[in-house]
This record gives structure tokens, sequence and C-alpha cells, in this order.
């Protein structure tokens, strides 16, 4: 239990320390969907790749093309961007964030993006279950995934509720 314990408080830093990343299609689309890409985007780093931008059909507001990249799969390329510049993989995608933990890379979903928002204070706490809600009626996570999920939350809340006291 204490490593789970630590796991998730570890998580949480690097949630606070979260900077963006290199987003593929899957994020960006579940971010629009739950309205946060705009925020998402003034509040992080989003870098895309060109592979990316055609899939999604645009360059979204607030994301930096990155045209430097290899030609190839949209999947390949983006971990190979992410390793060139040091940036994390913001992905939904099993075999990228699979890819991504094979070249050591960090990784994050779209509900770790949405933790982090919460965790540097850019999205109001008490606004995160709504949101967490909506994002389950579409996003296909496991069972192990949202508990992940929930501990950052449970963590990140007693957390403030510490600073307050």
């Amino acid at each position: 239990m204490q490593n789970k314990s630590r796991d998730v408080d570890l998580l949480l830093a690097e949630l606070q320390d979260f900077r963006g990343g290199i987003a593929d299609t899957s994020t960006l689309i579940y971010l629009e969907r739950l309205e946060l890409l705009s925020l998402v985007a003034q509040s992080f780093c989003l870098f895309i790749i060109p592979q990316v931008a055609t899939e999604y059909g645009a360059t979204p507001a607030g994301t930096l093309l990155l045209t430097a990249v290899p030609s190839g799969p949209a999947d390949t390329v983006l971990c190979q961007a992410a390793q060139m510049l040091g940036q994390p993989v913001l992905s939904e995608d099993r075999q990228i964030l699979r890819a991504a933990r094979a070249r050591h890379l960090p990784f994050y979903n779209t509900l770790m993006i949405i933790l982090a928002l919460c965790a540097q204070g850019d999205l109001a706490l008490a606004a995160y279950e709504d949101i967490r809600r909506g994002l389950l009626v579409f996003a296909r996570y496991g069972p192990q995934v949202i508990a992940v999920g929930d501990a950052v939350f449970q963590a990140l809340r007693q957390s403030l509720t510490d600073c307050d006291s």
C-alpha cells in the first residue's frame, strides 16, 4: 500500500510540474469534446506533428506545429519527435503509450492532463468530477487507469485541504 501511495504522490508531483508535450490526434479530439482544448493550449505547450494536424484536420489554435520531423506514420513519428525534443507523449492510444514506455518517455492521457490543470490551479477542483464523468462517457479507459486518476484526485484534494489548515 505504501508503494501505491508513493507512486500516486510522484504522479501528482509530475502533474504539478507538467508543462505540455507532443499531442496525438486522440487527445486533441478528447479535449475538444470536453471543450478544454483551448484552455489546455493556453495553459501548456502543446506540440503537434504534421501527421497529427492532417488526421485532426487542422492545427488547433494555441498549438505549435513541428515541421522538422521525419516522414512516416503518425504513431511512429509522434514518439520520435517526443524523444528528439525531450517532451512527454500525450495520447489515448494504447499502442502509442506502449511505444512511449518502451522508449522510456513520459506519457499522459487526457485524464492526467485534466488533473494537471487542477493541480496547477488552471481548472477549479470542483469542476473535475463533472469533467471526469463526461470524459468517461466516450473514453475507453480500463478500470486501472480510472483508479489511478481517482487516487491522484484524492491526493490532490487532500494536499489542498492540508494547505488550507
